[in-house]
């Protein structure tokens, strides 16, 4: 099982425990489930903080040379982490993230009548590619 997190960069930290933390609890520690995320702030930088000492199963997609954030690796597992980069832009990151996933956890809090958020579009491409979600 992958597990492609994400969402959007505004969250706050009661929604993230709320949305996020309480279905990656389930996964974490199982050696069968790795977990795949970005390296934007928000949910992605608060899921690396969450998994940084209970997963060494996890890869890391960035953009450009270097991971715009990583957590400390001293007496964590972030060095047993898989870091991936070199992609051109989020979207381009986004889409190889999703073609690697089995399932995902995201929640979009920021679409609107009048504007659909990267978050709701990766939301959509994965529920067409018969990508499983997993919700609270």
């Amino acid at each position: 099982m992958k597990i492609y997190v994400f969402g959007n960069g505004n969250i706050s930290f009661s929604d993230f425990k709320m949305y996020y933390e309480q279905i990656m609890i389930r996964y974490v520690g199982n050696e069968n489930v790795s977990f795949l995320v970005g390296d934007f702030r928000g949910v992605d930088t608060l899921t690396m903080e969450f998994l940084k000492c209970d997963s060494a199963n996890v890869t890391v997609y960035h953009v450009g040379d270097k991971p715009r954030y990583l957590p400390d690796k001293f007496k964590t597992k972030v060095n047993n982490w898989i870091i991936l980069g070199e992609f051109q832009n989020d979207e381009e990151r986004d889409l190889e993230a999703i073609n690697q996933c089995t399932h995902f956890i995201a929640m979009d809090f920021n679409s609107d009548k009048k504007r659909k958020s990267g978050t709701q579009k990766n939301i959509e491409i994965c529920e067409k590619l018969g990508k499983n979600r997993l919700l609270a």
